[in-house]
């Protein structure tokens, strides 16, 4: 029966289970995820905060996106780090708990590549082949090392981008080869290259040469296709190639932005994540030492394909199944053997080139099955050789299994953030700091070390900001603190953090406009007076400041010096702090997502420069006066006012980021219609494939 002998209630009914089926595949392994937590809160400290889910304090917004936030540190650029904010999950963030948040942000993006991955396998083999390759490629060791071992969504995401990468190549070549109109070919091929370019964009910047390696891959396998007319094929790739590299141009001057604020990146240390084992080891589970981390790439899996395909009759099958095997293996001897390099161009880790080292293998593998399904298995070379690929196959799911067994040896005493459901001012409350004792809205600040504390303990600092509270003490990854306080010389790995020096000093606690302190009991902090019966997660103490003063602070213009200008205004020996006077009659309230100075007299700011406790960026704009860094913070000159205020005005740079998310986001929405719309129109029509024709 053709599609236009189908009647459309029957089209558009088939249709629906198809989007269903992917949504529901992604939404299980999700829900996996979820129900079993990751060990640590990495992401959820820096990325996933950036999803401004339920977070109490106000950011500044560009297409209803956050961009700037004063909620931590003393006001930051969002997203801190990743890219999550291009999932159509971060639209309904705000208005979830973490844990559902979390859930839709994976399922959105496990969907939209299993919607890319059965356009390109079904067609190649059967329906039945397809779901089994998709469910090898998210059970997995990447899947459990990114959000079981690690807290790493944004790398999660990043996965999912890269399997979308290595079959996307293959399902455009179906969509634009198949029988139909040309108009419902074209809308289907840029549904599919909409949704390509949601998950490159939601992609952690710092994979992106490994997703670049997964599309390389993927469409030089594709372009040995001969099937498909030598235009089909450049069109298919040329397509694909064009739309990722405008998702990452978008987002790249944010990135060129860090790295300039950072100052001389040559100079500061990098963070090397080295592979752990070689090739061979990691692929010989079970006789061989576990590691999330490893290049387990399914080398045996491969190395059966290539036999199989080897011994295929049709030309196009061979070059598929030993193509994509091949690969495989080249991804994942160099996942084990090359160095990431300490250049700042260069991904920290390549033992994540396995990542797309398994989507080839298993690509190699779904073709190999459809060869020998379509042949029928009555021989016993042909059964011996199926049941090889099945063995194989299990591999991967055997090792993930097994990874998640060796995590979780005592289940009862896992209690990780994906099962807490609460809202976060119940958190922090059920922390020890409740509303009524310790109102929300003014800075809190964390002692040294307590942070990298409360991570190991699997509590959460950032739950205090979604509370309400601005807390200063932050890890921003780049955005970038180096130019604020020391020691930040680890690139890509920036936090706020003040010395006991600064903490203990009643003049820099009052610039900062600091109200609470979290301490270790025993610490003695003179402006600081501690709070009866309070205890921070059963080990700190909670102190407020003994007198708030909100007075600007200056500095004569004359004192404006290079060395003052470029000295690092928090760091424990700077100058900048200690010099500054407090100016009579006059306010600064940091009311987010603005600040507002106020002078009773303006003739007390001529000649000075009023430094405010604001982290400097090149986008705050002032009503008055004009804009300087001093020691990395926001100072004002030539105020004649009585009242100025200060607001973050994005520029170019914010715009473009917030347009690139705001782009995937709705490209991925669109790409699973338009896919839904054209299998539709596809069900029933005859497609082209290296073994004839087979139906979609």
């Amino acid at each position: 029966m053709t599609s236009a002998a189908r009647p459309p209630r029957l089209e558009l009914r088939n249709s629906v289970r198809r989007l269903i089926s992917t949504l529901a595949f992604g939404a299980g392994i999700a829900a996996i995820v979820v129900l079993l937590g990751a060990r640590d809160l990495e992401s959820y400290e820096h990325a996933y905060f950036s999803l401004d889910r339920g977070t109490a304090v106000e950011p500044t917004r560009i297409l209803g996106l956050p961009v700037h936030t004063l909620a931590i540190g003393l006001g930051v650029r969002l997203p801190l780090h990743g890219s999550l904010g291009a999932s159509p999950a971060a639209r309904l963030a705000p208005y979830l708990p973490a844990p559902l948040a979390y859930w839709l942000l994976l399922a959105v993006s496990i969907a939209a590549a299993v919607f890319i991955v059965r356009h390109a396998l079904e067609p190649l083999c059967d329906r039945g082949v397809a779901w089994l390759a998709t469910g090898l490629l998210f059970c997995s060791v990447p899947i459990v090392a990114y959000t079981i071992y690690a807290d790493w969504p944004e790398v999660a995401v990043t996965y999912a981008a890269s399997v979308g990468c290595v079959f996307a190549p293959h399902a455009l070549l179906v969509v634009l080869g198949a029988s139909g109109s040309a108009t419902t070919r074209r809308l289907a091929g840029l549904s599919l290259a909409g949704m390509l370019w949601g998950l490159v964009a939601v992609s952690h910047p710092g994979y992106w040469p490994l997703v670049a390696a997964a599309l390389l891959s993927g469409s030089l396998v594709a372009l040995c296709r001969s099937d498909y007319p030598v235009r089909t094929r450049l069109a298919a790739v040329t397509t694909l190639g064009a739309v990722s590299a405008i998702a990452v141009a978008l987002q790249a001057p944010d990135i060129a932005r860090e790295l300039a604020v950072a100052g001389d990146v040559t100079t500061m240390r990098r963070f090397v994540d080295q592979t752990k084992s070689d090739l061979m080891t990691a692929n010989r589970f079970p006789f061989a030492p576990l590691d999330s981390r490893g290049p387990f790439s399914h080398l045996p899996l491969a190395l059966v394909s290539i036999l199989i395909g080897l011994t295929s009759r049709h030309t196009h099958a061979r070059r598929l199944i030993v193509g994509n095997a091949l690969l495989s293996m080249a991804l994942g001897a160099a996942a084990a053997m090359l160095s990431p390099g300490r250049s700042m161009y260069s991904p920290s880790n390549v033992w994540a080139l396995r990542d797309p080292a398994v989507a080839l293998a298993i690509f190699s593998a779904a073709c190999a099955a459809g060869v020998l399904r379509r042949a029928g298995i009555r021989r016993a070379g042909a059964r011996s050789a199926a049941a090889a690929l099945v063995l194989a196959a299990l591999q991967g799911p055997a090792y993930a299994t097994s990874l998640v067994v060796r995590e979780f040896p005592d289940l009862e005493s896992h209690r990780p953030w994906t099962h807490d459901v609460t809202a976060p001012d119940t958190r922090a409350s059920r922390r020890g700091l409740p509303r009524d004792r310790v109102p929300p809205g003014a800075r809190l600040a964390l002692w040294p070390g307590v942070r990298g504390e409360m991570r190991n303990r699997k509590y959460a600092s950032t739950d205090f900001a979604d509370a309400g509270y601005l807390l200063v003490t932050v890890w921003t990854k780049q955005r970038t603190m180096r130019t604020l306080v020391e020691p930040n010389e680890v690139l890509f790995d920036q936090s706020i953090e003040l010395s006991p020096e600064v903490l203990c000093d009643a003049h820099a606690v009052s610039f900062l406009q600091l109200r609470y302190l979290l301490l270790p009991r025993d610490v003695e902090c003179a402006p600081w007076i501690l709070m009866a019966d309070m205890l921070v997660d059963g080990w700190l103490d909670v102190a407020v400041v003994k007198e708030r003063d909100d007075r600007v602070r200056a500095l004569p213009m004359a004192q404006l010096t290079e060395p003052a200008i470029n000295a690092r205004a928090l760091s424990a020996s700077a100058a900048l702090l200690p010099a500054l006077v407090p100016l009579p009659g006059t306010a600064v309230t940091i009311a987010p997502p603005s600040v507002v100075v106020r002078l009773g007299d303006p003739s007390v700011a001529h000649g000075q420069a009023l430094v405010l406790p604001v982290f400097y960026d090149s986008a705050w704009r002032a009503s008055s006066g004009e804009v300087h860094n001093v020691g990395g913070l926001v100072a004002l000159a030539g105020v004649d006012v009585p009242q100025v205020r200060l607001e973050f005005v994005p520029d170019l740079v914010a715009v473009l980021r917030a347009l690139s998310m705001t782009l995937a986001q709705a490209l991925t929405v669109l790409g699973f219609l338009g896919l839904t719309w054209h299998a539709r129109r596809m069900n029933g029509v005859r497609v082209k494939s290296p073994n004839g024709e087979t139906r979609f």
